[in-house]
């Protein structure tokens, strides 16, 4: 997976509401990242797969930002 894509994909992360971050389970989650950063730019299959793996491994800390984001509000 190129920087590129991880810059888009934190950059969606940290835009996401906090609280969609938070309230919805991590498959529906992830799904929902995979499908809005898919339609800024099309991923290829191997991106698509590395990034949904690269997804699952980060999700804790996903979680722990948003609640973060939640605090400092």
């Amino acid at each position: 997976m190129n920087i590129t894509l991880l810059r888009q994909t934190w950059s969606l992360i940290e835009t996401t509401n906090a609280s969609e971050l938070l309230e919805i389970g991590e498959t529906e989650l992830i799904q929902r990242l995979l499908s809005r950063i898919d339609a800024q730019k099309p991923l290829a299959d191997k991106e698509r797969v590395c990034l949904n793996d690269y997804l699952h491994s980060k999700i804790s800390l996903i979680k722990d930002t948003a609640e973060a984001r939640m605090v400092s509000v």
